[in-house]
């Protein structure tokens, strides 16, 4: 059995950070025309291609305008990060996984950058362009020294595939999960193993080209030997494994690692809530831990996370969630507070579903109206028996409910205290269609 960790290299300019990190620097200059970026960016692009040659320049220039390390130092701070990233970070360190942070920009700027938040203690290792002086300015050289001239899709000054290469070379990790955006990115990606994973940003609403996702989907998809994922910010990265990992996962290892996933997945997330209201953070939950819901006024049931309907949080009203097969645990039904149209629960064969989920429906107990416990294997009598606790209940079916002892006190007791409801106990009940499909 693997011990081993994984291993997760993230580049930091707008996959970390939200904006690239020259921005904030290039904006503390009092005459911005001053700066020559023109001449600059010409010089990066036609001349050296070396990133920390470029930033130097940007570096003497704003020392020119009167602004210096300390002004450069507390830009560095304020850079702002990924929704996310704090939480995977926190989740990563948890199940003993690796963080490598690999960037073209420089070391201190991300290790600022890292320490203003609190989160530089869960950094294993920043493989960036070093500082070498940092008064009375900052100066930044290469990481590649001499330069590199073997890969033509990394600048001279930084090679990523390289540096994939002799973090594989250390033999000290299970896979590899690289995640990235721009075409910088690209090289490290096909240095990846089949079994490791590559996540490219990608995001249609905004109309913009990622060159990562681009280049690997576009001019690179037969050399690059893993799947292709993408993201848009850090919470969709373990979503994507939750969805679509199963089948890259080792058996040794797929216990330790679902078990981190179901933990990160039904943490209820008040601020969340807060954003986009109750019904909509409700079916993110659903969705992302392979459930489904409907929507009222909707006849089709939603199971894509990318599907789920747009506008006011007011006219978004959940009517039925599904959960089949699904990895969702009594925690998560915290996202049922705050639902005040659900009519419809259907659980099924998602074997962390327990009691405590019994209790949490009492969220609901004002509106939902039908209920189906199906092939829950730990459902007990004692999770059954809240159900009476459910006065507007008109439906409850159940089936295959190992954990039931006296099934026949259980329908007593249910037909007894909610007469107006009727209980189908048949071990018969058809199952899902959704099984079919998983």
């Amino acid at each position: 059995m693997s011990k081993l960790p994984n291993l997760f290299i993230f580049d930091f300019d707008e996959t970390l950070s939200v904006r690239a990190s020259c921005y904030p620097i290039e904006e503390l200059a009092p005459n911005k025309d001053k700066l020559n970026l023109h001449e600059i960016d010409h010089n990066y692009e036609k001349v050296h291609r070396c990133w920390n040659r470029r930033m130097n320049e940007i570096h003497k220039q704003l020392a020119e305008q009167g602004i210096h390390t300390k002004q450069l130092i507390e830009a560095f701070r304020t850079i702002e990060l990924s929704p996310g990233t704090r939480e995977l970070f926190e989740d990563i360190n948890i199940q003993n996984g690796k963080i490598v942070i690999m960037s073209n920009a420089c070391d201190l700027v991300v290790e600022e950058c890292l320490r203003a938040q609190n989160l530089l203690e869960y950094v294993d290792k920043i493989e960036s362009n070093p500082v070498r002086q940092v008064d009375p300015i900052i100066v930044i050289d290469e990481y590649e020294n001499p330069l590199q001239t073997t890969c033509k899709l990394c600048d001279p000054n930084l090679c990523k595939g390289s540096i994939i290469d002799q973090y594989r070379n250390k033999n000290l990790y299970d896979r590899i999960i690289f995640v990235g955006d721009g075409d910088n990115d690209v090289c490290a990606a096909l240095y990846l193993r089949k079994t490791d994973c590559v996540f490219a940003k990608y995001d249609e609403t905004s109309g913009r080209i990622y060159h990562m996702y681009d280049l690997l989907k576009n001019r690179y998809h037969e050399q690059l030997k893993t799947e292709l994922f993408v993201w848009k910010t850090m919470k969709d990265m373990t979503s994507v494994l939750t969805r679509r990992l199963t089948s890259h996962i080792s058996l040794t290892n797929n216990r330790q690692f679902f078990s981190w996933l179901n933990i990160v997945w039904n943490r209820y997330d008040q601020k969340r809530v807060q954003e986009i209201g109750p019904d909509r953070a409700c079916a993110e939950w659903l969705l992302r831990c392979s459930g489904s819901v409907r929507f009222k006024n909707c006849h089709s049931i939603t199971a894509d996370y990318n599907s789920i309907p747009t506008g006011a949080s007011s006219q978004q009203k959940l009517e039925e969630i599904r959960a089949v097969k699904a990895c969702i645990t009594s925690d998560g039904f915290a996202y049922l507070k705050g639902l005040t149209d659900l009519k419809k629960v259907h659980l099924e064969k998602c074997d962390q579903v327990g009691d405590g989920t019994i209790v949490r429906l009492k969220q609901v107990k004002d509106t939902l109206e039908s209920i189906a416990l199906i092939d829950l294997p730990q459902i007990t009598e004692d999770g059954v028996g809240n159900l009476t606790d459910l006065k507007n209940l008109k439906q409850i079916d159940l089936a295959r409910l190992p954990g039931i002892r006296n099934r026949d006190g259980i329908i007593k007791l249910l037909n007894n205290e909610l007469p107006e409801c009727t209980v189908n106990y048949d071990d018969n009940y058809p199952s899902a269609p959704e099984l079919q499909e998983k």
